[in-house]
């Protein structure tokens, strides 16, 4: 009878060979069709500016041209500010994930069907706290007894900055779990002593 071999989580095999390598993780995710997430508009929203204001308004409340121009620029500063926050990933739930700088595996709530792009917004537990919002699209989906879905996703068109946080948070996380294994296993032969 063969004995089960303990297994290094470190190793690989050759078939779990990938492109970058993965952890395991617990963060806040949130997976939606892009068609689905109208909240995030782009960069393009950045690029409009403020809206123009009608003559006939500033008439009426009599207020200066020019101060009323610094106004509404303040304000749509403000409200750019305030879109980068990342208030709704601050209210989710964090999640068991399975994460590198080419996809993720997630449990999602509802189905999301085979190669549907997705919008993923991920909050990287980092000193300063990073959000991403990342495209991708569904490479893989399994039904889980509960109901709800996990998904393989793998994202597309990454900006080298963002994958550069990827690798550098899946290395710093790969590097705690490594020290994590040497001190119980330093317990472990000391305990035997």
């Amino acid at each position: 009878m063969k004995r089960p071999t303990k297994l290094d989580p470190l190793k690989s095999t050759q078939q779990e060979q990938r492109e970058s390598f993965r952890i395991n993780d617990t963060l806040a995710v949130i997976v939606r069709k892009i068609d689905e997430d109208p909240c995030f508009s782009g960069p393009e929203t950045l690029l409009n500016g403020p809206p123009e204001t009608a003559p006939s308004v500033l008439e009426k409340e009599n207020i200066p041209p020019r101060l009323w121009e610094m106004l509404v620029n303040l304000n749509w500063k403000l409200d750019r500010v305030l879109e980068k926050i990342p208030v709704d990933l601050f209210s989710t739930k964090p999640q068991p994930v399975n994460l590198s700088s080419t996809g993720m595996k997630v449990k999602v709530k509802k189905n999301i069907g085979l190669d549907e792009p997705v919008r993923i917004k991920l909050l990287l537990p980092t000193l300063p706290v990073k959000e991403l919002v990342l495209d991708g699209k569904v490479v893989r989906i399994e039904g889980l007894p509960d109901g709800d879905y996990e998904v393989g996703l793998c994202f597309h068109d990454l900006d080298d900055r963002v994958k550069d946080e990827i690798v550098l948070y899946t290395i710093n996380q790969q590097r705690k779990t490594i020290a994590a294994q040497r001190q119980k296993r330093g317990q472990d032969e000391s305990d035997k002593e």
